[in-house]
């Protein structure tokens, strides 16, 4: 499963590649990722940067789960009770400019956390949080980006998953030949 699906909007390509990335190499590998896909935000070297990275990760994964339909433990009251935390501790806030479009900023500009958050609630006020979703397949679980019209993919490649799962659902009900 690639990193990047066709359809996704550029302003959310590096919020998929942080859901789509596992960090299973650790601080290393997160500090990697940084410098791939945020190159333009200083590189903080704090381990409280990385713990807070992988908490909102696993928070945001959570949530996807919700898009999904799939119930992940409590991330229906959790998620979004973390996520105001995170607003909290990043002092993110509504900003006007001079013709009256609001944006949003953080009192943190240099944290790498700090412009993830920025990126999901402009997906979440947008109405395209919905459509980042993880696979249906317990096997895979791979984070995606929904681009089809109707917001209703199952899985992350019909290539794939999709067609693993189509095989097993027919591989059981055909009935022996006699």
């Amino acid at each position: 499963m690639p990193e990047h699906r066709p359809g996704t909007p550029a302003k959310y390509r590096c919020l998929e590649s942080f859901l789509w990335h596992d960090f299973g190499a650790g601080r290393s590998d997160w500090e990697a990722w940084l410098r791939r896909k945020l190159p333009d935000v200083p590189p903080i070297k704090a381990a409280t940067v990385y713990r807070r990275a992988m908490q909102l990760h696993a928070t945001l994964r959570s949530l996807q789960a919700a898009n999904s339909g799939m119930k992940i433990g409590d991330e229906l009251s959790v998620g979004p009770a973390m996520l105001n935390q995170f607003i909290s501790a990043y002092g993110i806030k509504p900003c006007l400019s001079e013709v009256g479009h609001m944006s949003l900023a953080t009192d943190k500009p240099e944290d790498p956390v700090a412009a993830l958050m920025l990126m999901v609630l402009d997906a979440l006020q947008s109405g395209l949080w919905r459509r980042f979703k993880l696979c249906s397949e317990p096997t895979c679980r791979a984070s995606y980006y929904d681009a089809s019209k109707a917001a209703a993919k199952t899985w992350c490649s019909m290539q794939t998953c999709g067609s693993r799962n189509k095989m097993k659902r027919y591989r059981g009900t055909a009935r022996p030949q006699a």
